[in-house]
């Protein structure tokens, strides 16, 4: 549409747009209303600035002549013919301040909503934020709070506060509006009005999604499982996966040249099989299609494809997509390590898993083998893990969908391909969503394509709308392991150095003492600690001064404690640690040993007696 129609319809829309006449090339611009601008109205000309066919901020009639044949002399440089379906567009100039509003189609989202700053700089300050199309007014509040100028309407400026009422009502508009593309900007911000100045806009149809989010909850509940491709083999995975499922009463292995493996029976053909609920696939790609069908005469319900050599590598996986929606399975993988769930461990990552309240759902098989091994090393345990490798069926959306408990839940993710459902069931989910985003490199999203075939997408358009459906962003992977959320952590410390730094990571999350607390820690302390948090005992701290600081701050209304113990020449470490395997604490207390061979007896004693504890700042605050 060209900008006077484009007008024209968002007034249909009860959208406001500037009082405008259009003038043939070889008229004279004549108007009752002044300042102006004046631009050429041609399809020829898209990026009118750029080839220098608009002029701003026209007081007269004799700037307005003046304008139009600079105009026409700019558009003869630029070697752009006009004709006589060409105009020029006379619009009224509103003063005020420029924001920025777009619609985009997204390959992954789908439609979204662009809010920021406006104007000639929009691009290089990158000022904006993304909503999605389907997002609630807080959602639209959350997403303009990510922004610099939503200071505009939560604190003002320059003794001026506007209405962010404004704002919403607006995007809201945007929101029903039917277009692929759409670029508003600038739009003015005056008063208690918004006035489209420019506009480009692009009709049709956008991305819609095909995929229906899934409901199945048998995901989590493997019941009589089939190994199929077991090996006796230490090498193979088909060995790892029959060792680490051996311990479970209810799982069958397949393998034709095989009678027994780990003391277990091995079926040699699918058909020898009792019914299973749960097949796993660790065999050739070439055998893989022909094994579901066998699979699907029976009663199977999850089926897990643990083999690569399908979307990652270029092949077709829609045979896949096909059976899963034909015979009502779920299918987890291709290209993957497997799950964990219900206790029962059908992965080739480490054995030893401790049952636990993290839920880590991962793109990334290597990821998943890399966190579980650090998870046995820390005592931390799991609900449920699921490697869903390429996605041919199951995604994240329809994980979280499904779960039906209350624990946190945490994603590793690469690339998606339906953007929509993930929002729609973060939206749902009664757990926390926890998310840590790969692929923010343009590098980095090439590696995610050729790894998993999906695509890694806008970073930015990522984070922005999960964090608005209400994910929490994780900026350090080792975050995934964790099943906290602290608002208010007080921080005790033998050094104040460490106090420092660990504070600037987590600036908001200072629990604030009051001055009665202050006071009944100086009861315990010397009179030169900190007198705020962190609570700073000095670096002559020993285990009785840690002790007593903590009895007195468990009384406190923190979330957490984070205990920070450095190796000054007179700290007995492993006396320390001590405190924490032989009192009982009201609040969660993590203690943080920072240095390295002086450490290494007291994280030895925290670690054989199941403490958690860290052992670099940056991992105390991974997950919050």
């Amino acid at each position: 549409m060209l900008e006077s129609e484009i007008y024209d319809w968002l007034k249909q829309q009860r959208i406001n747009t500037p009082d405008y006449r259009l003038f043939g090339l070889e008229e004279e611009p004549d108007v009752d209303f002044y300042p102006v601008a004046l631009k050429i109205e041609s399809p020829k000309v898209v990026h009118k600035s750029e080839v220098g066919a608009v002029a701003v901020n026209l007081e007269n009639p004799a700037q307005l002549k003046k304008a139009r044949e600079d105009i026409l002399s700019n558009l003869r440089l630029h070697g752009i013919q006009t004709d006589r379906n060409d105009r020029f567009l006379v619009s009224r100039m509103y003063a005020g301040i420029e924001l920025f509003f777009g619609v985009v189609s997204d390959p992954v989202f789908e439609k979204v909503i662009v809010f920021g700053a406006g104007g000639t700089f929009t691009e290089l300050f990158r000022d904006i934020c993304f909503i999605d199309s389907e997002a609630d007014e807080g959602e639209i509040e959350c997403a303009i709070a990510q922004t610099k100028i939503s200071t505009l309407f939560t604190k003002g400026f320059r003794g001026k506060k506007y209405d962010l009422r404004l704002i919403v009502d607006f995007i809201k508009k945007l929101q029903q509006l039917d277009v692929k593309e759409m670029d508003l900007n600038p739009v003015i911000l005056s008063g208690d009005s918004l006035t489209v100045v420019d506009a480009r806009v692009l009709t049709g149809t956008g991305f819609a999604s095909a995929k229906i989010m899934k409901y199945s909850p048998g995901v989590f509940t493997p019941g009589r499982v089939a190994i199929v491709g077991v090996s006796r083999h230490p090498d193979k995975v088909g060995y790892a996966l029959a060792k680490n499922a051996s311990g479970s009463p209810d799982i069958c292995f397949v393998n034709p040249h095989l009678d027994m493996l780990f003391e277990k029976k091995v079926y040699n053909s699918l058909e020898e099989l009792p019914p299973v609920d749960t097949a796993v696939l660790a065999i050739p790609a070439a055998g893989i299609k022909d094994t579901i069908q066998k699979l699907t005469d029976g009663n199977v319900k999850n089926i897990i494809i643990i083999t690569a050599g399908f979307k990652e590598v270029g092949q077709d996986e829609g045979f896949l997509t096909k059976a899963a929606e034909t015979h009502h399975l779920n299918i987890i993988g291709p290209n993957c390590i497997g799950i964990y769930a219900d206790g029962v461990n059908l992965t080739f990552g480490p054995g030893n898993i401790r049952k636990g309240n993290v839920n880590l759902f991962s793109q990334s098989g290597a990821i998943v083998a890399e966190l579980m091994d650090k998870a046995a090393s820390k005592n931390i345990g799991f609900e449920n893990i699921v490697s869903v490798g390429n996605m041919a069926d199951i995604d994240f959306a329809d994980l979280i969908h499904s779960y039906g408990g209350e624990n946190p839940i945490n994603l590793y993710i690469e690339g998606i391909s339906h953007g929509k459902n993930l929002l729609r069931a973060i939206r749902k989910s009664q757990s926390k969503i926890k998310v840590f985003k790969a692929g923010n490199s343009e590098v980095a999203r090439k590696a995610a394509f050729s790894h998993t075939g999906n695509m890694a997408g806008n970073y930015e358009m990522f984070v922005g709308l999960l964090k608005s459906a209400g994910a929490r962003i994780l900026k350090d992977i080792n975050g995934l392991l964790y099943p906290y959320h602290f608002e208010k952590i007080l921080i005790i410390t033998n050094a104040g150095g460490a106090g420092t730094v660990i504070s600037d990571l987590l600036p908001d999350k200072l629990y604030a003492l009051s001055p009665g607390e202050i006071e009944k820690l100086s009861e315990v302390l010397p009179a030169n600690w900190s007198k705020n948090n962190p609570v700073d005992i000095i670096g002559d701290a020993g285990e009785d001064r840690y002790l007593k600081t903590l009895q007195v701050a468990d009384n406190f209304n923190a979330d957490a404690i984070y205990v920070i113990v450095t190796p000054q020449f007179m700290t007995n470490t492993e006396k320390i640690s001590r405190i924490f395997t032989e009192n009982h604490f009201r609040t969660k207390v993590f203690p943080i040993l920072l240095g390295g061979e002086r450490m290494e007896p007291a994280g030895a004693w925290l670690r054989n007696n199941k403490v958690e504890f860290f052992e670099e700042l940056t991992e105390a605050v991974s997950f919050l």
